[in-house]
């Protein structure tokens, strides 16, 4: 862009005899415009420059994204430099800019342009690569997303077998029932840790918060949380106030966050060690340490192992499985809850210290509460539950283990089923799976709802879908609830004792 006299058309064609390509520009409308549908670098003539105002680039070329700093390459009339130094300094604060003075030799100008288009080529290779990665980001969320689905349909039927055959065992402490329910809490809460990484990532998890006790939610995950550490034969100590430490959180993902912590002391500590847990308070913030005499971390890896599916080097301990998921999560839900977490160990074989910090709050103002009333035996014995899943074992067993509660059960195996046995039936409450061949789970109960009597009914979605997105589809579709699949039997217990459900 050179406004006056002949010099770009005497740019071009030494330019164009040069092997680049290049394209005239009359006005900045015009420059932004070429810029925007792609260039290698930009010449520009100081005359070209607003003489009425300050420089400002992005007013000049257009706003650029956080990838690219357009080169540009500045000719300049002989001694301006020092005619202009104030002006110069200014512009020169921008990155990627050059400065020729004129008369410019050829041999400089081209190898000016060419060195800028190159450098132009990298930031482009930049671009394709952030876009690769976002594009490989979303893919493994979908990933994600299908494999949770895929995985909790065999775990609903596992779940439900459990809880069917241990109300129907006369053996209530069946060892072989509690195992194989104890490996399928597990892997239903590494599908969730999964997600839950996913959703941080994105920014897309919610957390769910209430002013609670830190020191007894520390406490009861310390004595019945951590599968790893009561289980094993480690020796634990608990050291806390007996005040209370109130702070302001969520306290599913909490308990998990410890949880995970504990889990991991446990899992690189071995037998003959220790795992000892102190909650104090510090300034403004409670501080959970969880401290432990295992295998301990390298220095180079104090940082690193918060980064998902990163583990300790397995030769310097037990090798224990697990997909470094855990710690990962953790300090993802400790900063959501504007807190911080950090690991210390003196290296190899000298233990690990790992200290949460959270904010505190202010004690809960105490509120006239009359007593609880046990509901669980308020609503009627064999309310009618309609089931609708196109899987037949799952619905099968759905539909047993919500019998077991004492309903009354109908089982059908999709939408058009569902509408012709809901006017017979006349269900209470209906549950629907949501991705259905035909009529999915969202149509349906859009059409129940058109039924007579239909939006006097209970309608729960019950899926393997568990995402933020999911439960904001199916509230727009005219579910009163979302349950994932496996559903926890505390969450039927809830939802059959509960009167009245909406």
């Amino acid at each position: 862009m050179t406004p006056t006299g002949r010099d770009a058309a005497l740019a071009e064609d030494a330019l164009n005899r040069s092997g680049l390509s290049t394209f005239i520009c009359g006005d900045e409308e015009e420059l932004r415009r070429e810029i925007a549908k792609g260039a290698g670098c930009v010449l520009i003539a100081e005359e070209a420059l607003p003489h009425d105002r300050a420089v400002a680039w992005d007013d000049l070329i257009g706003p650029e994204p956080a990838w690219s700093k357009l080169p540009i390459v500045m000719l300049l009339a002989r001694g301006h430099s020092q005619k202009e130094l104030k002006s110069l300094r200014t512009i020169e604060k921008r990155p990627n800019i050059g400065f020729i003075e004129r008369p410019a030799r050829k041999r400089s100008l081209i190898s000016a342009l060419k060195n800028a288009i190159e450098s132009r080529h990298l930031q482009y290779a930049i671009r394709d690569a952030l876009d690769a990665l976002q594009t490989a980001n979303r893919r493994k969320d979908e990933f994600l997303a299908v494999l949770a689905h895929e995985l909790r349909n065999p775990l609903a039927v596992i779940c439900a077998a459990i809880h069917i055959k241990r109300r129907r065992s006369a053996d209530g402490d069946d060892d072989m029932l509690s195992a194989i329910e104890r490996q399928t809490q597990q892997l239903t809460r590494i599908i969730d840790e999964l997600l839950d990484v996913s959703r941080i990532t994105r920014g897309k998890i919610e957390l769910q918060t209430e002013r609670l006790d830190l020191v007894s939610l520390v406490r009861e995950v310390f004595e019945d949380g951590a599968d790893r550490l009561r289980a094993g034969k480690l020796r634990r100590h608990l050291s806390a106030p007996s005040t209370q430490l109130f702070i302001d959180g969520d306290p599913v993902r909490l308990r998990r966050v410890f949880a995970n912590i504990l889990n991991n002391a446990a899992k690189y500590t071995p037998d003959t060690g220790a795992v000892d847990v102190t909650v104090t308070k510090e300034g403004e913030s409670a501080v959970v340490v969880v401290k432990d005499t295992g295998v301990g971390i390298p220095p180079d890896m104090l940082t690193r192992v918060f980064d998902i599916f990163t583990q300790v080097d397995r030769n310097l301990g037990r090798a224990q499985g697990g997909i470094g998921v855990g710690l990962s999560l953790a300090r993802g839900l400790v900063t959501l809850h504007g807190g911080a977490i950090e690991a210390r160990s003196g290296g190899a074989d000298k233990g690990s210290e790992f200290i949460v910090r959270l904010p505190l709050s202010e004690a809960p103002v105490a509120a006239n509460v009359e007593p609880a009333h046990d509901t669980r035996e308020r609503r009627a014995s064999h309310t009618k539950v309609l089931v609708v899943d196109d899987d037949l074992l799952v619905g099968k067993l759905t539909g047993e283990l919500i019998a077991s509660f004492g309903m009354e059960v109908q089982v059908v195996a999709g939408g058009a089923e569902a509408l012709e046995v809901i006017p017979k039936f006349q269900p209470r409450i209906v549950f629907v799976d949501l991705g259905m061949p035909g009529i999915d789970g969202y149509e349906t109960v859009r059409r129940i709802r058109q039924l007579p009597g239909g939006d006097s009914l209970f309608i729960a979605a019950l899926s393997g879908w568990g995402q933020a997105e999911d439960f904001e589809r199916s509230a727009e579709a005219g579910f009163d609830r979302h349950f994932v699949k496996p559903i926890k039997i505390s969450e039927l217990e809830n939802l059959f004792a509960s009167e009245p459900l909406t």
